[in-house]
């Protein structure tokens, strides 16, 4: 797909018209050949899942490239004769494991489920007492000894990109451009950095700081929270779950339960 075809008739100085886009994108994207509901249910404890061959949870995935990972996101999951509801579980095209449910809630599942938590630009879409409360949560379900593992954008990037010009903000727009998101994004550094708030449906972008916050309200001890490299942390299965492309702008985070 070109640039400009991307998202027709659409240009960046309508952030509304972008975020409309962008859940028919997420409609169209949530597709798959074959649905199944699970015979046995959704899983509900640490025996369940292990039954299952499931050691943890990727959330914002309908697919999750883990073998022994739970796939979760807010919008249903579609084949050609199904589609997702709460409260159930699917087997995915045979081979993968998904559960809609919306992270705004109590997760049903019983304490110390899994093994891993892992999260891929996904905190920066709600606000931070929601987000509180999902990392309260992730950690609750956590097995004494288990790694949830956070990525969002990284708000120091930008703002350091901004003040000292060293040359982040252009590449980010270059980067954004050839992936054929959309028409080429406004070189100006002011509009650079608010795209990050006010566009993509983002309600908080965080710093280092700002996510050891939220993970020590959440529960989480300060010296369990760390800041790790791109695919590198205490598990390599679950930071192999990092995407290239969202590398430049990102900031990754582990917290031990």
């Amino acid at each position: 797909m070109k640039n400009q075809d991307a998202f027709p008739g659409w240009d960046w100085d309508d952030p509304d018209g972008l975020a409309v886009r962008l859940d028919a994108f997420s409609a169209d994207v949530a597709t798959c050949e074959k649905l199944e509901p699970a015979a046995g249910g959704l899983p509900r404890d640490h025996q369940g899942f292990r039954e299952l061959g499931i050691t943890g949870i990727e959330f914002a995935a309908f697919r999750t490239a883990h073998p022994e990972g739970l796939g979760t996101d807010l919008t249903a999951l579609r084949s050609p004769g199904a589609s997702t509801e709460p409260g159930t579980l699917y087997r995915v095209d045979g081979d993968r494991w998904f559960t809609q449910l919306d992270i705004g809630r109590p997760l049903p599942f019983a304490d110390a489920s899994v093994n891993w938590v892992y999260a891929e630009h996904l905190i920066e879409h709600v606000t931070m007492p929601v987000a509180i409360g999902w990392l309260r949560e992730a950690r609750r379900v956590l097995r004494p000894g288990g790694v949830l593992r956070v990525t969002t954008p990284d708000l120091a990037r930008y703002l350091v990109g901004y003040a000292t010009d060293d040359g982040f903000l252009t590449k980010h727009r270059r980067r954004l451009t050839t992936m054929g998101f959309g028409p080429p994004m406004p070189p100006r550094p002011a509009f650079l950095v608010n795209q990050i708030f006010r566009y993509y449906g983002h309600q908080w972008i965080y710093d280092l700081d700002e996510l050891r916050h939220v993970l020590t309200q959440a529960g989480f001890e300060a010296d369990a929270i760390r800041h790790c490299a791109y695919r590198q942390g205490v598990r390599a299965d679950v930071a192999d779950l990092d995407t290239a492309f969202r590398t430049d702008e990102t900031i990754y985070v582990e917290a031990d339960r």
